[in-house]
């Protein structure tokens, strides 16, 4: 920031005779008169540039692929009731262990009811039958009844222990039955359907909702059969891949491949792979159309260019290009242009070049778009620039060069290495 202040300073100092543009050039309001300067009133703007370098890596190929939910569940009712409540719709987001239909329970709890109390009954009767129980066995002891009456007392008192453990028994199936009633959300996700309606019978293993997680999602893509061996290679490195959804413009998210189907469809001869992508902001639903770029060709000449270098607006991604000045004299130089041959800072002129973004080798960034080799890139400075805006060069920046090729690693790109500005 520092080098840009300098810079617009030194800008000022060396500015030939006349108001700069942005001005008005006769004193006139700011816009008039303002040629292919900044735009903003002031001037063109300073920013700091590097060149574009090229390497050699595998040719970037376009899979197109469908999405699926990283999780989808039927939730099916575990018992027999009819449905009293439904506590969710179609599209509602719910958490783990929420409520999703609740089933009759009077039944289950007239029923625990009553266990229950029987249970409280035996119980009773089971501390009279152990007391008469000890007072036999007393009188044994002084063979005061005979053991026949003992043995009775015996079998009275394990036949009322028996009581309480059946009663126990059907309250605490009773009490399981009544927690069923209530259906919950085994995980949080967004509910995509429900099969029933208030009133309606649920049988047990009958459907209840449909669940679906969408906090990830899985990107089907079929891969031709002799890009099958790089795909696995990127499988088993962890390697990151571009993903780009139709549906969501202007976003490029990050996608590993998890698995390889090892069964080839028999028609297009091409193999199932699964790029696993993370979805935080639920942007990408079941079902959208996916491209996943992926550098798994021959190996090919690639242009890399500063991650900072790109530019996201409108949906569409940008490199700003600085071209020299048109010579003094040319239809094109903006008025009062000192170009870049002048006793003050180089100057250019900006072309907003559209590019395709591919996977992310260091801190550089594959593109395919009209960049060639040692074109000179904005990397700081570039927001708001237009193309035909004139522009002060205050400096290079040097960017840490890219890791050499490595022809093992055709899918190119490494854990977290894909963004974009």
């Amino acid at each position: 920031m520092a080098t840009l202040l300098v810079v617009a300073v030194l800008a000022a100092m060396f500015w030939p005779s006349g108001a700069p543009p942005g001005m008005g050039g006769q004193g006139g309001p700011p816009g008039e008169g303002d040629g292919a300067g900044g735009g903003m009133g002031f001037g063109p703007m300073a920013v700091e540039v590097t060149q574009a370098i090229e390497t050699i890596a595998a040719e970037p190929v376009q899979l197109v692929g469908s999405v699926a939910p990283h999780r989808q569940s039927v939730i099916a009712s575990e018992v027999d009731s009819a449905v009293a409540e439904i506590a969710v719709d179609e599209g509602h987001r719910v958490r783990a262990g929420a409520l999703l239909v609740q089933l009759n329970t009077t039944t289950a709890e007239l029923n625990l009811a009553a266990a229950l109390a029987s249970r409280e009954e035996a119980s009773a009767r089971l501390v009279r039958f152990e007391s008469e129980l000890v007072r036999m066995t007393d009188l044994m002891g002084r063979n005061a009844i005979s053991q026949r009456e003992l043995d009775q007392a015996t079998a009275d008192r394990d036949e009322q222990a028996q009581s309480v453990v059946r009663f126990t028994a059907d309250a605490a199936r009773l009490e399981e039955l009544i927690s069923k009633a209530s259906i919950t959300a085994p995980y949080a996700g967004q509910v995509s359907a429900v099969h029933l309606e208030v009133g309606e019978w649920a049988s047990r293993g009958g459907q209840v909702v449909t669940l679906v997680d969408l906090s990830e999602v899985e990107v089907t893509v079929p891969v031709p059969e002799r890009y099958v061996a790089a795909a696995d290679q990127a499988r088993r490195a962890g390697v990151r891949v571009p993903v780009t959804f139709d549906a969501v413009p202007g976003r490029v998210f990050e996608g590993e491949v998890k698995a390889i189907i090892p069964e080839a469809n028999p028609g297009s001869r091409t193999f199932p792979v699964l790029v696993a992508v993370e979805n935080p902001e639920n942007l990408i639903q079941g079902g959208m159309v996916a491209r996943v770029l992926t550098q798994v060709g021959d190996l090919v000449p690639t242009v890399l260019v500063p991650k900072d270098a790109l530019v996201l607006r409108g949906g569409f991604t940008f490199v700003m290009r600085v071209q020299p000045m048109p010579a003094e004299g040319d239809a094109a130089a903006p008025a009062d242009s000192a170009g870049s041959g002048g006793t003050g800072p180089p100057m250019g002129m900006v072309v907003e070049v559209p590019v395709q973004v591919g996977p992310g080798i260091g801190s550089w960034q594959a593109i395919v778009g009209a960049i060639a080799n040692g074109d000179s890139i904005v990397v700081r400075g570039n927001e708001n620039l237009r193309t035909g805006m004139t522009v002060i060069i205050a400096g290079e920046i040097a960017v840490e060069p890219p890791p050499p090729p490595d022809p093992g690693r055709p899918m190119a790109g490494r854990v977290g290495e894909a963004s974009a500005q």
